[in-house]
């Protein structure tokens, strides 16, 4: 085994004691962590990063071995699904412990069970499309699949970037509705990169190229938006607030639930360790810990301890 640098920012923060509408540039300490592979791999860009109840890292990335799985000290455990990604995107994981991947290239969203067999599969391989492959099939076509949400029920809501729309679907895969179309207005989309469901049943869509967050209903009834929030990348909830990357401005900001801007913080940009390259992926564990990864920065993986 060798060690392997990956591209990541862990942010250790609290959250108690601050005041919603006021946003706080927090100093911070700056640790090196390292994540074991075995001899001969390296990561690539990586897009997205979760952790399983257990404490387990699942790790999202543009290398040879795209999806990876690491215990709670960093070792490498086993890798999930090989062979069967082209240009990685979003990873998230459900309550039932299962993984979920988006692929940008394959068009397809791949559903992987704890023990890493593939059980569902949404899209067809290699096949973008507007809608479906042969009505008989009930097959839903996607562009550029982005990230994947679920509610309460087990609905599941796929960010369909290339046809600028939010596809929901049934616990079998079957379409029920999609909302959306390019454009500025609301229930338009322009580059839709992200999307959570919260515990209130509202859809947040991070709507990238027009700067904004946009909040839906279950069924895509227009709600709200948050405007000027930067170009939100990927976004995550944590028990009390909503978190999002800026890889334009290499920030990480946090809001509350009202769309305040609770703090952000600004990495210096660069390719060396410590510094920040296109922040992309995102995840609040238990211990409202911020796993933060990065596309272009393969050097390091920090550690950022806040303190106000």
């Amino acid at each position: 085994m060798i060690r392997a640098i990956l591209q990541f920012l862990l942010f250790a923060t609290v959250v108690s004691g601050i005041t919603a509408a006021h946003s706080t540039q927090l100093k911070f300490e700056d640790i090196a962590i390292n994540f074991s592979l075995p001899e001969g791999w390296s990561l690539g860009e990586v897009t997205g990063i979760q952790r399983r109840e257990n404490g387990n890292f699942i790790i999202f990335h543009r290398g040879q071995h795209q999806l990876l799985e690491f215990d709670e000290n960093f070792q490498f455990v086993r890798e999930i699904g090989h062979g069967l990604f082209k240009n990685p995107h979003g990873l998230r994981i459900d309550k039932m412990g299962n993984v979920w991947t988006t692929d940008t290239e394959t068009h397809v969203v791949l559903k992987f069970s704890e023990t890493g067999k593939v059980t569902m599969v949404l899209g067809k391989n290699g096949l973008s499309g507007t809608g479906w492959f042969d009505r008989d099939y009930n097959l839903t076509l996607f562009n550029q699949p982005m990230d994947v949400a679920f509610d309460r029920k087990g609905y599941i809501y796929v960010v369909d970037k290339g046809n600028d729309r939010i596809v929901k679907l049934d616990q079998n895969g079957f379409i029920e509705t999609s909302w959306g179309q390019k454009g500025t207005g609301r229930s338009q989309f322009n580059f839709a990169h992200s999307i959570v469901i919260d515990s209130e049943d509202r859809v947040y869509v991070a709507d990238r190229e027009n700067q904004r967050i946009q909040i839906f209903d279950l069924e895509g009834t227009y709600l709200k938006q948050w405007k000027n929030v930067g170009y939100p990348y990927m976004i995550t909830l944590s028990k009390d607030s909503l978190w999002m990357t800026d890889a334009r401005a290499e920030q990480v900001k946090q809001f509350d639930m009202k769309g305040n801007l609770i703090r952000h913080h600004r990495g210096i940009p660069g390719r060396n360790t410590g510094q920040y390259s296109a922040v992309h992926g995102i995840f609040v564990d238990k211990k409202n810990q911020v796993w933060v990864t990065q596309i272009f920065n393969w050097a390091g993986v920090n550690l950022l301890k806040f303190t106000p």
